[in-house]
């Protein structure tokens, strides 16, 4: 379990996904907290020896953009 304090209090959670405005603890694939909106990061720490998640969602859509560029530029004969 990843813990994250904020506002004095502290939220556990498997998973702890930092996004560009949000970070979201999931257990499984049930969100257990949220936060959306940040605009100061300052007041969000993970325990000690932590680091944030990666949203999967996120990660699968970058790499299919990525694919797509790839093969575009290999359609268009740059290699």
């Amino acid at each position: 379990m990843k813990r994250l304090f904020a506002f004095g209090e502290s939220y556990e959670a498997k998973k702890i996904v930092k996004t560009s405005d949000s970070i979201i603890g999931y257990n499984g694939d049930t969100e257990v907290f949220v936060f959306r909106g940040i605009k100061d990061w300052s007041q969000y720490q993970l325990a000690d020896g932590q680091e944030w998640d990666i949203d999967e969602k996120m990660a699968e859509a970058a790499f299919l953009l990525d694919l797509d560029f790839r093969v575009s530029m290999l359609e268009l004969g740059v290699v």
